[in-house]
């Protein structure tokens, strides 16, 4: 990953982290760094993901570094960049990392004078909630709509968010980073495609998407950037769980909900639930609850069928009836093919019950509904 960072782009990140964490790049949120076993910066990234939940239990987020990364959006990140995840999450990873943030929101397009200075500052504002709107915003639809006066935080009014500096600074900067682009080459951007609103959509759901299944909503299948019907199935759950106004669609009072939910807690009927609701419940679990019935019957049946053949192998009378049998078999006795099938079964019976023990587990704890 090339962690060149413009000049431009480094002075305003600089003035971000600033603002969004003054203690630096071992800053985690509520600025608990101390409480960490080792500075956060000589972390790799899988370590400050993995960690996320429990800051998040303990601190009260998982935002980490000067520019505040929520898990999330590392986890999005990562992949986006096709890191391995053994990364430091060091100054100059974070610094590269918040540039891909400011590309997202349209940094080359305000360098080259294609989006506004109040359009741009409104993508930094949704993605820092530090920053205010440089002017008024409606924000959400119906009765969810609010409109924002210029200089508050695209999130006022969750009771957590509020703008920590003054719009006219945030314009100063602006127009300082913009000046820079004449000692600075910042690439025109590429002509947006056809689909630019559909693929900006698609990173969207996919954020909504990591943020549902780490929380705990694991009926919304695959991170696939697509609003199917599993997706939908759990951005109801979410909504039914958290207050929301009821539906499956994405707005602004959705995407600060999950910046803000707890982990999903398990209902104790669900937790406790015995393996025969589980079975009715979970298709997986009962096909290897029958498989297991099957094999079980199929290895006594085999193992019957092993003894009979044994003992009426050795009847002159009987042994003419199954000769001709055993013949077409070959020298190998049946009652040998009979053992044969019950360990089969018997192997058989283990996997199936292996099977459905994880099944029930994980409906239990959730990681299948």
């Amino acid at each position: 990953m090339d962690k060149t960072v413009p000049s431009g782009a480094a002075m305003l990140l600089a003035f971000i982290g600033g603002i969004e964490a003054p203690h630096g790049f071992d800053t985690v949120y509520g600025n608990n760094q101390a409480k960490l076993p080792k500075p956060l910066t000589s972390m790799t990234i899988d370590e400050v993901i993995a960690a996320g939940p429990r800051w998040t239990r303990s601190f009260g987020s998982s935002a980490a570094g000067c520019l505040q990364f929520m898990r999330a959006t590392l986890i999005r990140l990562k992949k986006k960049l096709g890191l391995s995840g053994k990364e430091l999450l060091d100054g100059p990873m974070q610094m590269a990392l918040g540039f891909e943030l400011l590309k997202e929101r349209g940094f080359a397009e305000f360098m080259a004078g294609t989006k506004s200075r109040t359009v741009f500052g409104l993508g930094l504002a949704q993605e820092w909630a530090s920053f205010p709107v440089l002017a008024p915003t409606v924000k959400g639809s119906g009765k969810a709509k609010r409109t924002l006066k210029r200089g508050q935080s695209y999130y006022a009014g969750d009771g957590v968010n509020k703008a920590l500096v003054a719009p006219e600074k945030v314009e100063a900067m602006l127009d300082r980073v913009k000046a820079s682009v004449s000692a600075v080459a910042v690439p025109d951007p590429a002509p947006a495609p056809a689909d630019a609103a559909a693929s900006l959509d698609k990173t969207t759901i996919e954020r909504v998407q990591q943020q549902l299944k780490d929380l705990g909503y694991t009926e919304v299948g695959g991170i696939d950037g697509k609003l199917g019907t599993m997706t939908a199935t759990a951005i109801r759950a979410f909504r039914a769980d958290n207050a929301l106004p009821a539906g499956d669609g994405i707005d602004d009072d959705l995407l600060l909900a999950l910046q803000k939910a707890k982990p999903r807690a398990i209902a104790p009927e669900r937790a406790n639930a015995p393996p025969d609701v589980v079975r009715d419940k979970v298709p997986e679990a009962r096909t290897s609850w029958l498989t297991k019935i099957s094999a079980f019957f199929t290895g006594i049946f085999a193992l019957v069928g092993s003894f009979f053949d044994g003992v009426i192998g050795n009847l002159g009378a009987a042994s003419g009836y199954i000769q001709p049998v055993k013949d077409a078999a070959g020298d190998v006795p049946g009652w040998v093919w009979m053992l044969a099938i019950a360990g089969v079964a018997g192997g058989l019976f283990l996997v199936a019950s292996h099977g459905e023990k994880k099944s029930i587990e994980a409906f239990q704890t959730g990681a299948r509904r």
